[in-house]
């Protein structure tokens, strides 16, 4: 009745007595189940991962190799967790920010080229490849002679074109390692599903690198990327920032995995909807739950909740120092016009109340106004990065009250990170700020590197940029100092943000400055403080249910 073979646990049910009934319960409890019907026999069986042989008293098999011994420079943490995720083939890691997701990642796909004798391939965003492979030179060195010495040996071959990827999949089964970016899954065509690339099942592993793309709104690239990588054995998913609350995230990244077959699946099984339409877990399923997540994923902030060594105890805590800037008579006046023109009002409402209830356009544009400038565009156009764009000077103080902070930082011998939202905003505050190097979107890719190694020697005054361009996955240690004058209503944003300095290694303290204009930017400001709270409570709760359950499937 019950059968281990290969990497599968089967359960045969052809009659359904006593013993099949309590057989039937226990795999009613297992995580991660598919269930087979035979329409002529009227006899279904259901199957699951060997690793869940211990619920029936079996023993799950050997992998069909021996693992490579593991880096002994890896955290406790790292070298569990990492052997978890390899036993489970399809995993993700929901680690913080500095807690060692590349360094993880790199030796998975060691392990996994090692063990099947087949290709890997590294996903992740354009501008942190280099990163990737200066990791992969600091843990592994040339064939492990300049790395840690304990790494083994790691060499990552740079896929640059669409054609290099395809090809690579295709290439023999001989343990390679690919690396290359998510804009190979852009629709190359109006054909339809032209942006998958079907050779990708050929592979033997997947580690998809700030995996944050598969979210609900990632659009075509996540959906050429989930049906492409169908059916890939072993998959490693990484990422510090699913929201708690996202839960069509964690939809995204099970379907991702192939824990579920829509996300459909897990939303009608767990979670209840309100009459405002909102999704939280069912009272009574929130344990099942989390046993279910528990065996595709961990949520790692501390690893001392999990019974690991204590490693981020000497990190010190960030300093927030929050500045409000006084608001202009002529500011006031064009918000007014901004006011009416957004709410199609021949005249302006002037309550302050009211612009918490501006919808894109008009937060965007009074946003625009408190940083000194406005864009010349049709009201019901919502305002970009300013790409392009027109823009009209106005007499703000913010971008002076910016400046000054800057300054007084550098004075304090600390290097300063100032993070904007627009083009506009950026070029105003590099006037005043001459010494500064500038990063946007307009610059071209290989002019980029040279300017984030510039600011990481120290060779700048500081960096001025965007949270979309340097946001995600950099790591500036170097940096002591943040300026959020770009505040914008998504915390996911601010907590990268703030995260590219306070992190794991982190030995001074990183202090954070958020300057704005309560009458133009207080909606922002208050909104994403209120994520922010909502954020920490969310993530304290999972990190406990997280624990709980993983100590439960240990246990089983």
């Amino acid at each position: 009745m019950i059968s281990v073979v290969d990497d599968r646990l089967s359960v045969n049910f052809e009659r359904f007595g006593l013993e099949e009934y309590d057989v039937f319960l226990k795999t009613k409890t297992l995580p991660e189940t598919a269930v087979e019907y035979d329409d002529v026999k009227e006899t279904y069986r259901v199957t699951a991962p060997a690793r869940f042989a211990g619920h029936f008293g079996l023993q799950a098999p050997a992998p069909r190799k021996p693992w490579l011994p593991l880096p002994q420079s890896m955290h406790d943490y790292q070298a569990d967790l990492l052997r978890v995720a390899l036993e489970a083939k399809r995993f993700a890691h929901w680690w913080d920010c500095g807690l060692g997701k590349c360094f993880e990642g790199l030796e998975w796909c060691r392990q996994v080229a090692h063990v099947t004798g087949g290709r890997v391939l590294v996903l992740t965003l354009k501008n942190l490849i280099s990163d990737v492979l200066e990791q992969a030179e600091k843990f592994y060195g040339d064939g492990g002679t300049r790395g840690r010495g304990d790494a083994g040996k790691l060499r990552l071959l740079v896929l640059r074109t669409r054609a290099d990827l395809i090809s690579f999949c295709k290439g023999p089964r001989d343990g390679a390692i690919g690396i290359t970016n998510f804009e190979k899954f852009v629709d190359q065509s109006e054909l339809k599903n032209s942006g998958m690339i079907r050779e990708l099942s050929l592979l033997a592993g997947l580690w998809c690198d700030e995996s944050s793309i598969l979210k609900a709104g990632g659009g075509v690239i996540k959906w050429n990327l989930m049906k492409s990588a169908r059916g890939i054995e072993y998959k490693l998913s990484t990422t510090a920032t699913p929201a708690p609350n996202d839960l069509m995230e964690y939809a995204s990244q099970a379907g991702f995995l192939e824990k579920i077959k829509t996300e459909q699946d897990v939303l009608w099984t767990y979670f209840q909807r309100d009459k405002a339409g909102k999704w939280t877990v069912k009272p009574w399923a929130i344990e099942a739950f989390y046993r279910f997540m528990a065996s595709w994923s961990v949520y790692l902030r501390n690893p001392a909740r999990y019974g690991y060594a204590d490693n981020l105890k000497s990190i010190p805590a960030p300093v927030f120092h929050t500045h409000q800037v006084p608001v202009t008579v002529d500011q006031l006046r064009r918000a007014e016009q901004i006011e009416g023109e957004t709410r199609g009002r021949g005249d302006a409402g002037t309550l302050a109340s009211e612009r918490k209830a501006l919808g894109i356009v008009g937060r965007g544009k009074l946003a625009q106004l408190a940083r000194g400038f406005i864009y010349e565009t049709s009201p019901s156009v919502p305002p970009l990065r300013g790409e392009g764009r027109t823009a009209r000077r106005v007499l703000s103080r913010k971008p002076g009250v910016v400046a000054r902070l800057a300054e007084r930082e550098r004075a304090a011998g600390r290097q300063v990170l100032l993070w904007t939202e627009f083009d506009e905003e950026s070029a105003i505050l590099s006037e005043l700020l001459p010494d500064f190097e500038v990063l946007t979107g307009s610059i071209a890719e290989k002019e980029r590197k040279p300017i984030i190694d510039r600011f990481k020697r120290g060779d700048c005054g500081g960096l001025i940029t965007r949270a979309e361009l340097l946001g995600f996955g950099q790591n500036f240690q170097n940096c002591t100092a943040q300026i959020v004058s770009g505040l914008t209503d998504s915390y996911e944003e601010l907590y990268q943000m703030i995260r590219r300095s306070y992190r794991y290694g982190q030995s001074a303290v990183v202090h954070i400055h958020v300057p704005y204009v309560p009458e133009l930017e207080g909606a922002i400001y208050d909104n994403v403080m209120r994520k922010a709270a909502n954020f920490e409570a969310d993530t304290e709760q999972q990190e406990k249910y997280y624990v709980a359950a993983m100590k439960e499937l240990r246990a089983a």
